[in-house]
């Protein structure tokens, strides 16, 4: 009966031994996110210590990318600006998209009624290219808050991943 006790032991303790394995390896997905955010992946890096770097590479990338970029407060004040030189009326609940949609249809109105006045037409095309400038603004910041937004999804798929819960 010995004999049977240590092939059981002996056998409990490598399945022991290839889970703990299992759990050094990194996943696939996380190996991916790694290599997305330009992460080495070093021998013996266990999946906490990955998700840790990822996080962090993350947070840092955002506030690169925040510290670059108008608040999106800074630039509804300059939409509004913009709107009250051109003559755009708009309400409070009026948001950010609607606001340059009539920027821009009253700007094109305005180019059309200037009837080739070349200083009416320069200071028109002044506030054209305003708008422009403050419409890609708000895709960037629509953008970096979209894939922030991704980023905490994938996040919150990865610990319920780990937890079992899904």
């Amino acid at each position: 009966m010995t004999q049977i006790n240590s092939v059981n032991a002996a056998q409990t303790q490598a399945a022991a031994l290839g889970a703990q394995e299992e759990t050094d390896e990194l996943s696939a997905s996380t190996k991916k996110q790694l290599e997305a955010l330009g992460i080495t992946v070093t021998d013996g890096m266990t999946e906490s210590e990955a998700q840790q770097k990822i996080q962090q590479a993350r947070l840092e990338r955002q506030a690169q990318e925040g510290a670059q970029m108008q608040s999106e407060t800074e630039l509804m004040a300059d939409i509004k600006t913009l709107a009250g030189q051109i003559g755009v009326v708009y309400s409070d609940s009026d948001d950010t998209e609607a606001i340059l949609a009539s920027i821009g249809e009253e700007l094109e109105a305005q180019i059309d009624e200037s009837e080739n006045n070349p200083q009416e037409l320069s200071t028109l095309m002044g506030y054209f290219n305003q708008l422009r400038t403050l419409d890609t603004t708000y895709d960037e910041i629509q953008s970096v808050q979209d894939k922030i937004y991704a980023a905490m999804d994938l996040v919150s798929q990865d610990r319920k991943q780990a937890l079992g819960l899904e």
